[in-house]
C-alpha cells in the first residue's frame, strides 16, 4: 500500500511541478494563470495535451518545441522531476503529519521560484502569502493555540532581523544587498520551522548560494545570485534533518 501511495503521490508531484513551474514563467510575466493555455514562448502556439504530459513530453519531445523545434529550458523538466522526488520523499520521511504538510508546502514554494528567480530574479508576493496561508492552517490542525502564536512570532522576528541584515548590507557594501522578497520569503520560512531552525537554514542556503556563484562564475560576471531557491532549499534540509540538528541545538542550549 505505501509503494501504490508513493507512486501517486509522485505523479502529483509532477502534475504540480508542471504547474507551478508554469506560474514561475506567467507571474513574471503578468500572464495570467488561466489564459491563455499552454503554450511555446518562442512560437506562441497552443500545446496540445500530449505535448503537456509532465516528464514524459519533454523526453518523448527530445526536449524541443513539436511546432518551431525550439529547446525547452531544461528547468521546467527539472522542476517536474524535483517535485515528484520532493512530495514522495516527504511522505516516506515524515508519513501524514504537520511536518509533511510543511514539507509540501515549502517544495511548492520553492518550484515556483527556481523558474522566477532563476529566469527572472522575482519572487512573487503571491507565492509568500498562499505559503503562509497553507502553512496556518497546517499548524491549526497539529498544533496548540499557543504554539501557533508562537510560530508566527518566530516569523515576524526574522522578517525583522533580515530587515536589520538588509540596512546592514546596504551600508556596507554600497549597494542592494538583500531583495525584498528574500527578506518576506524567509519571514515565512521562520514561521514554518522557527527562528532558531531558521538562522541553520540561513547558513545551508548562503553555503548553497556561495558554491552556486563558484560554479557560475564563469557565466555571471554581474555576481548576482538568485537567493530565493537556496533560503528554501536551507529550510527543507533543516526538516528534513530535523532529528539530527535538534539534539546538538539541546546540548548547546544545555551548556
Amino acid at each position: 500500500m505505501e509503494i501504490f501511495y508513493s507512486v501517486c503521490l509522485g505523479v502529483l508531484g509532477a502534475v504540480f511541478g508542471s504547474f507551478l513551474a508554469c506560474m514561475g514563467y506567467r507571474i513574471p510575466n503578468k500572464i495570467k494563470t488561466t489564459y491563455p493555455s499552454s503554450f511555446c514562448s518562442n512560437c506562441n502556439k497552443s500545446l496540445k495535451w500530449f505535448m503537456n504530459i509532465p516528464i514524459l513530453s519533454y523526453i518523448l519531445l527530445g526536449g524541443k518545441c513539436f511546432y518551431c523545434k525550439k529547446k525547452i529550458g531544461f528547468i521546467y523538466f527539472f522542476c517536474e522531476i524535483l517535485c515528484a522526488f520532493l512530495f514522495v520523499f516527504s511522505y516516506n520521511l515524515f508519513g501524514i503529519s504537520l511536518e509533511f504538510f510543511l514539507s509540501i508546502i515549502l517544495s511548492c514554494a520553492l518550484i515556483v521560484t527556481i523558474v522566477s528567480d532563476f529566469l527572472y530574479y522575482y519572487i512573487s508576493d503571491r507565492v509568500l502569502i498562499f505559503s503562509c496561508i497553507g502553512i496556518f492552517i497546517s499548524m491549526i490542525f497539529y498544533l496548540e493555540p499557543m504554539d501557533v502564536l508562537i510560530k508566527i512570532i518566530s516569523g515576524v522576528m526574522l522578517f525583522l532581523v533580515m530587515i536589520g541584515i538588509k540596512i546592514i548590507g546596504n551600508s556596507v557594501f554600497k549597494r542592494e544587498s538583500l531583495g525584498d522578497g528574500d527578506i518576506k520569503l524567509m519571514g515565512v520560512i521562520g514561521m514554518s520551522i522557527g527562528l532558531l531552525n531558521s538562522f541553520i537554514s540561513l547558513f545551508f542556503a548562503s553555503v548553497l548560494a556561495l558554491i552556486f556563484s563558484f560554479i557560475t562564475l564563469k557565466k555571471n560576471k554581474e555576481g548576482l545570485v538568485p537567493f530565493g531557491p537556496f533560503l528554501l532549499l536551507g529550510a527543507l534540509l533543516v526538516l528534513f534533518l530535523t532529528d539530527i540538528i535538534n539534539p546538538y541545538i539541546t546540548s548547546l542550549f544545555s551548556l
